[in-house]
């Protein structure tokens, strides 16, 4: 079962914590170990899948998910 926090998809674990989410600058399910807030600061870091949407970092910025 899927629920939704401020517009975001997730997924919960046993326990309610949000296990997956639908990376909305990827449109598609991540791990939390894959969000790109766990990457560091350095953009070279940073996979290129999450950097194609036009304002890729404010999009990453505004997630309601971004440094759970």
């Amino acid at each position: 079962m899927t629920y939704e926090l401020n517009g975001v998809e997730y997924i919960p674990d046993a326990s309610g914590i949000p296990e997956k989410v639908k990376c909305p600058m990827i449109d598609d399910w991540i791990d939390s170990g894959d969000c790109i807030s766990n990457q560091g600061p350095s953009e070279s870091c940073i996979p290129a899948r999450f950097k194609v949407k036009p304002g890729w970092k404010a999009i990453c910025k505004a997630c309601p998910f971004r440094d759970y």
